[in-house]
């Protein structure tokens, strides 16, 4: 009886050893879990604070730059940038198109009636000045901020109507939609013009002169 009752009691140490093991291995693969989880939220975190820090610091100094570029106050350098991104459109391309357009003069005048920074004509500037609920009267186009938000909102509705196709989008800006038409039917049907080529080079000059700058 007392040999049964031994193995008995051996049986269940061995069963309550068992237990204990698992318990144990389960407790440090929680632990070592936790640790990992908590050393991968710690590492995403400091990555996108690092992005974000990288962000900033590159933001920062594509405002310097476009300000030495342009002539333009900081706030309008700042206000060019942060509407392009907003409206999905590169700042280069931007820069490009008020190159062109005004040669970075905010007070420009075209001969046939052109305004401001991105030379917009009267009855184009109504139009998207009301679409985006703004009030209107043509001195507002000697504005870079009001003149930059109209141009930028233009090539950002043009942008969609032609699918991302930056030539189209930028032909339609220069001659306007009925005149991208026309032209389509005299060339390759590509949209290519030499407005759109040249305001291009003007966005890729400015964009390689950026990235080999430091500041």
């Amino acid at each position: 009886m007392k040999r049964v009752n031994y193995l008995t009691f051996l049986i269940f140490l061995c069963i309550f050893s068992y237990f204990m093991m698992i318990n144990t291995s389960m407790t440090a693969i929680a632990e070592d879990n936790q640790n990992y989880y908590k050393f991968s939220q710690d590492k995403i975190i400091k990555s996108i604070i690092h992005d974000y820090r990288d962000s900033f610091i590159r933001e920062k100094e594509l405002i310097r730059y476009t300000e030495e570029l342009t002539g333009l106050d900081y706030e309008h350098c700042r206000f060019l940038i942060k509407e392009s991104k907003e409206k999905y459109i590169d700042p280069f391309i931007v820069l490009g198109l008020i190159k062109r357009e005004s040669d970075f003069n905010p007070k420009a005048k075209g001969v046939g009636g052109e305004l401001g920074l991105g030379q917009l004509m009267e009855n184009t500037a109504q139009i998207i000045a009301m679409n985006l609920g703004y009030s209107y009267n043509n001195e507002m186009l000697l504005d870079p901020v009001f003149n930059l938000k109209l141009t930028i909102a233009q090539l950002s509705y043009l942008n969609k109507v032609y699918d991302n196709d930056m030539h189209k989008t930028l032909t339609a800006y220069n001659r306007g939609q009925q005149g991208l038409k026309n032209y389509l039917t005299t060339c390759d049907g590509r949209g290519v013009s030499d407005y759109s080529t040249k305001v291009l080079q003007f966005a890729s000059i400015y964009k390689e002169e950026f990235e080999n700058l430091k500041y």
